[in-house]
């Protein structure tokens, strides 16, 4: 742990101020007078003894000069979405912490069991059923949740696009805010993986663990865990594959889920191929969940010694189980990662219960379901012998054929999806003059939007300009510029109207009149970029798009 790293700060410098909490770890303070880009109140991580002796530092580190070598804007959002290592703290003996930023305000709440305490907002309090999220005073729609599950996957495909693998997904290294633009924060990032280097051997939450002998901390790992909790926000429980809420609020995502939740990594979708299903089920949600009966397949409790979580009440890892109450057990440290116990034994009651609902599906969509069903086991049988995924429609032609050049530019015009639909409710949103967390918020959608499809820009200069027609290109280029240059003069316009808000400032502004001169060059690029594109993804079975898809 010993050595000289540049930029690194002395214990002595690091005043702690309030202890959030201690783990298996080490223990997280609230640092005094020090911030993160001038603004964010910084969180200090400091190691257990026993602990510094296994820290790879180098990876550390690396975490840490990270950020700073990102596109700005890149490293903007991934600071804004992320705990993400700030900055190394050494004392006599070398590296003993990290500094990061605190939790944001945005992802904290005042539960009504416990009036007046404002906690960090977690997962864990939505894995719950609607009695418990009555008494925690907690009012969440079929619509927050699929714009929850939205924003999770945009921020997993982002991270996978950056060379990162969160690796420990449970709910309780995760955040959540239902205010404006429901949205996920993360934490325990220095238990990442980055670039295929991990900090120190990976660990997984109890009942949040891949299948035996899979690899962890990939980006299949995530994928699965997408799955489950997809699974277990709608069903209301901290545990299990229960897909029937799920399903019947919204087939399409109820799919997905299933997928992801396959015992071969192949067949998972990665998570930008979650995009277009939970945009749609955003617009399409319910008002109420559906009522669904439990399935009558009983599932055998974790038989590996330990106690399952009891429903009602978030799962404390500070100590043992209590009896099931309306109240969490107090908050987790929100920063310190913990070893995982041993995985529960496997019982086979899941695949009757996917007999089971099969059977139902079948039923209610129609003998059609099984030749799907087929189509896509076929397919997935290709992609585990190396030939492709059926997630993604590719297929084995040479990297340097049109196809495989189509293919690719298709998994580029799938990230953007969702982009759009994000920004117009920005736009609506800013319109109805929010107040200022509402404009900020505005804006950093905005800003998010730019960067995406600036890095989206660099992805198209990347492939090959002889494979695909130059029109189709120069116009795809055209639009996504036109796109991003209207997204930041809408953030321009946010931060205008933080000085004085009104419908018609808004609308009036010289900001609002480049977005819009933006917007309609953009538009015209795309009309004839789809038209250029969509007989090219007929020949190669891919998606056709409408101008406003790209």
């Amino acid at each position: 742990m010993s050595g000289a790293y540049p930029g690194a700060m002395d214990i002595g410098r690091v005043v702690k101020e309030r202890k959030y909490a201690s783990g298996g770890q080490g223990t997280v303070w609230a640092v005094k007078d020090r911030t993160i880009n001038g603004s964010w109140p910084v969180a200090y991580k400091e190691y257990h003894a026993r602990v510094r002796s296994q820290v790879n530092v180098g990876v550390l580190a690396d975490m840490v000069g990270f950020v700073p070598a990102l596109e700005r804007g890149t490293g903007e959002w991934l600071a804004d979405h992320t705990a993400w290592p700030a900055g190394l703290v050494t004392d006599s003996s070398g590296v003993c912490g990290f500094l990061m930023r605190r939790i944001p305000p945005r992802f904290t709440c005042t539960f009504a069991f416990d009036p007046g305490v404002e906690k960090a907002a977690g997962f864990e309090y939505l894995l719950n059923d609607e009695g418990y999220l009555r008494t925690a005073g907690i009012t969440i729609t079929p619509r927050q949740r699929f714009e929850l599950l939205l924003d999770f996957a945009r921020t997993l495909g982002r991270l996978h696009s950056l060379g990162v693998a969160v690796g420990d997904i449970s709910p309780k290294n995760m955040f959540y805010s239902l205010d404006g633009s429901p949205g996920c924060f993360l934490i325990d990032c220095d238990a990442m993986v980055l670039h295929g280097r991990s900090m120190l051997p990976q660990a997984e939450t109890t009942n949040w663990e891949v299948p035996t002998g899979e690899p962890k901390g990939t980006p299949a790992s995530d994928a699965y865990k997408l799955g489950l909790l997809a699974a277990r926000l709608f069903a209301g429980k901290q545990e299990g594959q229960d897909l029937g809420v799920l399903t019947a609020t919204d087939p399409a995502v109820g799919r997905l889920a299933e997928r992801s939740l396959s015992a071969d990594p192949a067949r998972r979708p990665t998570p930008e191929q979650w995009l277009t299903a939970l945009a749609a089920a955003v617009t399409t949600a319910p008002a109420t969940l559906p009522q669904v009966a439990p399935p009558r397949v009983s599932v055998p409790q974790n038989t590996a010694g330990t106690t399952p979580p009891q429903q009602g009440t978030p799962p404390s890892q500070h100590a043992p189980r209590t009896a099931p109450g309306p109240q969490p057990a107090g908050p987790r440290n929100p920063y310190v990662h913990r070893p995982t116990p041993p995985p529960p034994a496997k019982s086979h009651a899941g695949k009757w219960f996917v007999a089971i609902t099969l059977v139902i599906l079948a039923f209610v969509y129609g003998p059609d379901l099984y030749e799907k069903i087929a189509n896509e086991a076929r397919s997935g049988s290709s992609a585990s012998s190396g030939q492709g995924t059926e997630a993604d429609g590719s297929g084995s032609s040479a990297p340097d054929s049109e196809e495989a050049q189509a293919r690719a530019l298709n998994g580029l015009l799938d990230r953007n999806k969702g982009t759009r639909g994000s920004v117009g409710e920005a736009v609506s949103q800013m319109t109805a003059c929010p107040g200022r967390s509402g404009l900020l918020e505005a804006k950093r959608v905005f800003e998010n939007a730019a960067s995406a499809r600036d890095e989206l820009l660099r992805d198209l200069e990347a492939l090959d300009p002889g494979l695909l027609p130059a029109s189709m290109r120069k116009s795809l280029e055209s639009g996504w510029q036109a796109s991003a240059a209207a997204d930041r003069a809408y953030a321009r316009l946010a931060e205008e109207m933080l000085s004085g808000c009104t419908p018609r400032a808004v609308t009036s502004s010289s900001q609002w009149q480049k977005a819009s001169d933006a917007s309609t060059r953009a538009t015209r690029a795309k009309k004839d970029f789809v038209s250029d594109w969509n007989p090219m993804a007929k020949e190669h079975g891919l998606t056709t798009m409408s101008w406003d898809e790209v």
